[in-house]
């Protein structure tokens, strides 16, 4: 009985830590031009504006992206991408949002 409540300690502890880990990743925003999709591979490019709190410049970005977030989304359109990202190099999108021009 002893080992079960150690075990459940445990386990909720761990899971307090890996919750903890996911809420540290912020969300960020981009605007630009869908240059490519690419649906097998769950990813989007976008030419993309300024990400200033990540001091990113204005370039070309390959996100990954589920084929629920990719759904409808074509190549010349404008678009607002909601990410996360742990690196400069690395982001996944959330959504991806048609604007008008």
């Amino acid at each position: 009985m002893k080992n079960t409540f150690v075990r459940l300690a445990i386990v909720a502890s761990l899971s307090t830590v890996a919750l903890s880990a996911h809420a540290a990743l912020d969300t960020y925003s981009a605007h630009g031009s869908v240059v490519a999709v690419n649906a097998h591979n769950q990813e989007i490019t976008v030419k993309q504006d300024v990400v200033t709190e990540l001091g990113w410049p204005a370039r070309t970005f390959t996100y990954a992206a589920g084929s629920s977030v990719l759904k409808d989304i074509a190549v010349g359109q404008t678009v607002d991408v909601k990410f996360t990202s742990s690196n400069a190099f690395d982001a996944n999108a959330h959504s991806i949002t048609p604007v008008s021009q």
